[in-house]
């Protein structure tokens, strides 16, 4: 008897914290919804909890206020351009590419999320709400910026170490350096344009000029990489 007890409060248990985690997805999903077509300020709560299905009372007790909802919102943006970056590396990792055509196969991944919708609004809301909510600016470069410079780093120690075989390698700080530098050339134009309202200047050959340029200029810097 005490055993089926246990295990229907376990069944009950499991099955509130399903209606939960589907409910904080859709209201994530139509939050992306609603953030990517406005500014912060114009983005509604009404409008994300009716798309969402639920009450405002449930938005506010998930996320707090609409700050806590554009903050979950960019960390699950910036999580799934994470992934895809990572993801679209192990796959091109075999393939007998030049460091040359590696880096700017990379570079252009991370200017097109940069770019995107989705990465767009996650970008200019970001830095516009920065200023009266420093932690949306840090979760945006913790997420972001961290991430993405410790998959150009390993990038790189894999290539400085193919280049080093026969001679000691470059320190983790040098090469850790380095990739900050080449995330520096490739994306602060365009997360400043982005910023700024200002995408205009991009087209698909303006924006493969940029990355080969600055995985050029990179290259010049770090010849020890050729």
């Amino acid at each position: 008897m005490l055993m089926r007890r246990v295990i229907k409060t376990m069944a009950i248990s499991g099955s509130k914290k399903n209606k939960v985690d589907e409910r904080h997805s859709r209201i994530l999903s139509a939050a992306v919804e609603v953030f990517s077509r406005s500014s912060f300020d114009a983005a509604s709560t009404e409008e994300i909890a009716r798309r969402a299905c639920v009450s405002k009372r449930d938005l506010y007790t998930a996320f707090g206020d609409k700050h806590g909802i554009l903050t979950e919102v960019i960390k699950t943006v910036l999580e799934e351009g994470d992934a895809n970056l990572r993801r679209a590396i192990s796959e091109n990792r075999h393939r007998l590419l030049s460091i040359n055509v590696t880096l700017e196969t990379i570079g252009l991944i991370l200017v097109r999320e940069i770019l995107s919708p989705r990465g767009g609004f996650v970008c200019r809301l970001a830095f516009s709400e920065n200023a009266c909510r420093p932690s949306i600016g840090r979760s945006y470069f913790e997420i972001w910026y961290s991430r993405r410079n410790e998959v150009l780093t390993q990038t790189l120690s894999r290539a400085f170490g193919k280049a080093h075989r026969s001679s000691p390698a470059p320190s983790e700080k040098d090469v850790a350096q380095a990739s900050r530098h080449l995330l520096a050339l490739i994306t602060h134009l365009p997360q400043l344009s982005v910023s700024l309202g200002i995408t205009g200047m991009w087209t698909p050959r303006t924006l493969q000029t940029h990355v080969k340029n600055s995985v050029e200029c990179f290259l010049r810097a770090y010849p020890s990489l050729l």
